[in-house]
């Protein structure tokens, strides 16, 4: 049979120099390198890329349903600052160590994105939030200390979540109740306004049935007494359900951007209303 012009012999292949004979897919020493060189970049471009993905996540906007949203709230002692002053002073507590070592120096603490939250919402306004330690190991370490705290920072509202670390000391529900009522009693009692955030939501049934204990008497303190309360709760599990906070991260990392997105989003819920109340 004669062989077809272009066509190339077994004996033609056996015959020609080894390197003639290579693969395709045999690169030499430096073509490796080069190649080497690709996948790590490819690879840090994907970790590059998760990186700002959870970061794009962290940061994007927390929707307020309705229902929830905290409105028409009376502040007369910070809307009298306003005016006179044209200052804010809010007391938090907390909020700082669960975003991470470098949230300070980012501006992701719950101070922090509180701050900007109201200096965005009262731009004409110098705000200042002043962030304290939570006093003591429970709530009923809080009053006693609220009225110096009060002086000491010259605030005019006062925001306080009562509830976690309670759920955590295992503090007497009746104890906790008289804790939140003298609170109130205290922040009045030094000047100023308060605002209430209800507990946290954990997604763990058997927490959940712990920590509505005392949610519930958070809600009934606040009610009785006619203190705005942000029902921080009811937003969280919201948020989890429709996967705006994974609330179930495990990734230590992951759990910062999620912690660091809680606090802007619940800096948001309260920046509103607020200052609809001071204006």
């Amino acid at each position: 049979m004669r062989r077809q012009r272009g066509s190339i012999s077994a004996t033609t292949i056996r015959n020609a120099p080894v390197a003639a004979r290579r693969t395709p897919c045999a690169f030499g020493p430096a073509a490796r390198a080069a190649i080497v060189r690709l996948v790590a970049t490819l690879l840090c471009g994907f970790g590059f890329g998760v990186a700002q993905a959870r970061l794009a996540r962290a940061e994007a906007p927390c929707a307020i349903p309705d229902e929830l949203a905290l409105r028409d709230i009376s502040l007369p002692a910070a809307k009298r600052e306003l005016a006179e002053d044209g200052r804010l002073v809010v007391l938090t507590f907390g909020g700082v160590v669960p975003a991470g070592a470098d949230a300070e120096a980012k501006g992701a603490t719950y101070p922090a994105r509180l701050s900007a939250a109201l200096g965005a919402a009262l731009p004409q306004a110098r705000i200042v939030v002043k962030n304290e330690p939570p006093p003591g190991k429970n709530s009923a370490d809080v009053p006693p200390v609220l009225p110096d705290l009060i002086a000491k920072t010259g605030a005019r509202l006062v925001i306080w979540g009562p509830g976690g670390r309670d759920v955590a000391t295992h503090l007497d529900l009746a104890a906790f109740s008289a804790a939140v009522r003298a609170g109130i009693e205290a922040v009045r009692g030094g000047g100023a306004d308060l605002i209430l955030l209800d507990t946290l939501f954990v997604p763990s049934p058997m927490r959940l049935a712990i920590i509505d204990t005392y949610r519930d008497k958070v809600l009934a303190a606040a009610s009785e007494n006619k203190v705005p309360l942000l029902r921080r709760h009811d937003m969280m599990r919201r948020w989890s359900e429709d996967g705006t906070l994974n609330l179930a991260a495990r990734d230590r990392p992951e759990r910062e951007l999620v912690v660091r997105h809680l606090f802007s989003c619940v800096a948001q819920s309260l920046a509103a209303p607020i200052a609809a109340a001071v204006r």
